[in-house]
């Protein structure tokens, strides 16, 4: 008789823990609340260029990015600073809440210069400098995001927007203003908050989304504006 072995025990074998994916939480840096209100003012077509801009968030946008200009140092936020109390204070239509038709409707308020030109403390002025000066920055963060440093990358940015816009006087006093910048990693870290480094990487990502669209929307509908003022501008003369 065949004496039928009894079969050894298998081993068990245990299936590897299943792990969740990790999923790290992106946390906000200070550029935060300046990207929700772009992201609330600019809308992008499918090209990525800013098809309407709405003016309250556009305003409120402008206002928490002079703070963070303020962060990085005390004197570059002065020019949003100034031009968005021109934005605020204007005479032009309070029941416009998209920004061109309210920019339009501060037309009235050149004849004061027999429109021959903006009248200094008026919305298209503050339009003008916040299109200029946007596009600076826009530029600036956008080489300082892919790793530029500090001096080198304000040099590229300033050479080709407010340089042509600025006069000798203009000129010194931005120099003096962005003398004494931190490097990048420093500019970097005050932007942090409690964000890493890589999430203030990617709020500059999307400030240059938004921001570049919209330096080029204010711009444009200065040309607009200005075309206007020389039509009426011939209009007024000829009632004269």
């Amino acid at each position: 008789m065949t004496s039928v072995q009894a079969s050894a025990p298998q081993p068990v074998l245990l299936a590897p823990a299943q792990h969740a994916p990790v999923i790290v939480a992106q946390k906000s840096g200070k550029m935060a609340p300046v990207l929700q209100a772009l992201e609330a003012a600019v809308k992008l077509d499918g090209f990525g260029r800013a098809s309407e801009v709405m003016k309250d968030p556009l305003i409120d946008g402008l206002e928490a990015y002079a703070v963070v200009l303020e962060c990085i140092s005390g004197k570059l936020g002065a020019s949003f600073v100034s031009n968005s109390k021109k934005l605020r204070s204007s005479k032009a239509s309070p029941s416009e809440k998209s920004y061109r038709p309210w920019l339009l409707s501060e037309l009235h308020v050149h004849k004061a210069n027999g429109y021959k030109g903006y009248v200094d403390d008026s919305a298209w002025m503050g339009n003008l400098w916040i299109g200029w000066t946007l596009e600076f920055f826009v530029e600036m963060f956008a080489l300082l995001k892919d790793g530029s440093e500090t001096k080198p990358s304000v040099d590229a940015a300033y050479s080709k927007t407010l340089y042509n816009h600025h006069g000798f006087v203009q000129r010194t006093a931005f120099q003096a203003a962005v003398k004494n910048l931190p490097t990048q990693r420093g500019i970097i870290q005050k932007l942090s908050g409690d964000a890493s480094e890589s999430d203030v990487l990617r709020e500059l990502d999307m400030f240059v989304k938004f921001g570049r669209p919209l330096a080029k929307f204010c711009i444009d509908v200065n040309q607009e504006l200005d075309n206007r003022m020389k039509e009426e501008q011939k209009v007024y003369s000829g009632r004269r």
